[in-house]
């Protein structure tokens, strides 16, 4: 039975735990005298059904602890996504606190607790040593994929954090026996539910909720389709960023820029250099498939044959939707129970598709959000891509038009992966530094857009006009705009199209006598989603606009 001096937690479904008493057992006294007033932990306990073993741990593990010259931050990083990836939720829980303590920011730990984003994430989020230890934690904890070069790097990679070359081989080693001594921990957390938490989800580093939210289309009254929707809260105080998705994407698209809006800068220079004593403005985020993708629903078919499953209006509903919803209210809001938002949103940003309805959204904001981001998008239907969007939904029925196709098992199937191979290209040509990584991930998300939710969308930016609708975009009353282009997208048409948006937007305020505050930026280099493919660029160039109001 544990004494008052342990910390026995709740019980492993699989073996009762031995708490010695103090005195009776040398193992358990040993492992008490290290962990000091904790005493015995749950972990413990499961371990003393193997006394010789639980003697061994206790010094290998005090070791790897506490007797190594890796940097604390580096060390608990690896101990991190080795919990992360092997689903050892006491690891985590364990160990957060502690990384914390050793300098790891909101950011990182979201980047070390994401297992599903490629790496490496964008430069400046870690420092350059702990992402090459990021990357060799992975490669020995996932299926040993583990290479000779994987290692000289991170080899190097030490020496020019200062260490000689004998220093640099032993907190290699070093590194070697945490990531392997600690694979061996969560390994035996999972499989005696050590605290009962085998099979929990592993935490994040902040309040992550996650919701099918249900909203309406056609009628106020009546829902029609679900959105699935991310909340990232930091602080009831900290402001509010929503993200939209472009067409064949979903809320993962953003998954590389996250991490810098939660620390609300970068944490490292270009040169490596720690940077976390700059001012710093972070953010909650909330991020959401569009209807049609992801796991977002898509509404039935209307009946009056003029009406569409999606249009860029429908998209810009969503949002103000999603933002008035009982479940995001009662995150955003502090108390749960106010009629509207306390405060605007401070911004909303979207590419595309999302770009479209993000401008959609200035035109009818009713000041639910101080500002606008669109990037790589336009305010009506270019010039013959109308046209263009009908050949692309041929591709995927087979060459042939919905009603004469090889059917929607093969759209799903072949169709989409065939239209993944020409699109992804497309948004990213050559002179684009995108990685074989991340071009693989943005590939399988296209692949696996739903058929009919990428048609609705097409038929939606094949043929729409923000500029003389029902809601001018010309008299939003957003107080601040930003026009965002990849220089390489459409060959630089896109940005040109941006370009005279911008002007003819400001000559629109000028002659009805307000001002418009809206600027253009360009991302060099980059296509048609910065965001993922010079993600740095991008939060360099967004950072600084939303810093300035």
């Amino acid at each position: 039975m544990a004494t008052k001096a342990d910390s026995p937690g709740t019980p492993s479904r699989l073996v009762s735990g031995r708490y010695p008493s103090p005195g009776t057992d040398t193992v358990a006294d040993r492992i008490r005298a290290r962990r000091g007033a904790r005493g015995l932990t749950p972990l413990d306990a499961n371990l003393l059904h193997f006394p010789a073993m639980a003697g061994g741990y206790n010094d290998l593990l005090g070791a790897l602890r506490t007797g190594g010259k890796l940097p604390g931050d580096v060390r608990e990083l690896m101990i991190l996504r080795i919990a992360a990836l092997n689903k050892a939720a006491f690891e985590w829980i364990q160990h957060e606190k502690i990384g914390r303590a050793e300098g790891l920011t909101t950011g990182q730990l979201y980047v070390i607790r994401d297992t599903v984003t490629p790496l490496p994430p964008m430069p400046g989020v870690l420092s350059p040593l702990q992402s090459i230890a990021l990357e060799f934690t992975d490669s020995v904890t996932r299926e040993l994929n583990f290479t000779i070069e994987l290692g000289q790097r991170y080899k190097e990679e030490l020496r020019r954090s200062g260490a000689s070359d004998a220093e640099a081989e032993d907190l290699y080693v070093e590194a070697s026996m945490v990531v392997a001594g600690y694979n061996m921990v969560s390994r035996f957390l999972v499989a005696t539910d050590v605290n009962g938490l085998t099979g929990k989800e592993v935490p994040w580093p902040l309040e992550r909720h996650e919701h099918n939210i249900q909203v309406p289309s056609y009628k106020p009254e009546s829902s029609t389709h679900s959105i699935h929707t991310i909340a990232l809260k930091q602080s009831p105080a900290t402001e509010w960023l929503v993200f939209a998705n472009s067409l064949l994407t979903n809320w993962q698209m953003w998954s590389w820029v996250v991490p810098y809006f939660l620390d609300g800068g970068f944490n490292y220079d270009s040169a490596g250099n720690d940077i976390r004593a700059n001012t710093r403005r972070p953010y909650n985020l909330i991020l959401h498939s569009q209807r049609g993708h992801g796991t977002s629903g898509l509404p039935a078919k209307p009946s009056d044959e003029d009406s569409r499953q999606t249009t860029i209006p429908l998209l810009s509903q969503d949002i103000h939707h999603l933002l008035t919803s009982p479940e995001i209210r009662a995150i955003i809001d502090s108390d749960g129970v106010s009629a509207d938002l306390l405060k605007p949103i401070h911004s909303i940003i979207g590419v595309s598709q999302g770009g479209a309805a993000a401008l959609a959204f200035a035109g009818t904001n009713n000041g639910n959000t101080k500002s606008v981001i669109a990037c790589d998008t336009s305010a009506k239907t270019p010039g013959g891509n109308k046209a263009a969007w009908a050949e692309r939904v041929r591709l995927v029925y087979g060459n042939g038009d919905v009603s004469d196709s090889k059917g929607q098992d093969y759209a799903a199937s072949v169709g989409m992966k065939a239209l993944s191979d020409v699109t992804v290209p497309r948004w990213f040509p050559s002179g684009s530094p995108l990685s074989s990584e991340r071009e693989a991930f943005m590939k399988d998300m296209v692949s696996k857009t739903d058929v009919q939710g990428f048609v609705a969308g097409a038929e939606a930016l094949g043929d729409f006009d923000l500029i003389s609708g029902p809601h001018p975009l010309y008299e939003s009353q957003v107080e601040h705009v930003l026009l965002l282009a990849g220089s390489l997208d459409g060959g630089g048409k896109v940005g040109q199209g941006l370009k005279k948006l911008k002007e003819e937007w400001v000559l629109k305020g000028a002659t009805q006598g307000r001002p418009s505050p809206i600027e253009y930026t360009e991302i060099q280099g980059s296509g048609h989603l910065p965001m993922v493919d010079q993600p740095e660029r991008f939060c360099e160039e967004v950072g600084k606009w939303l810093s300035g109001f």
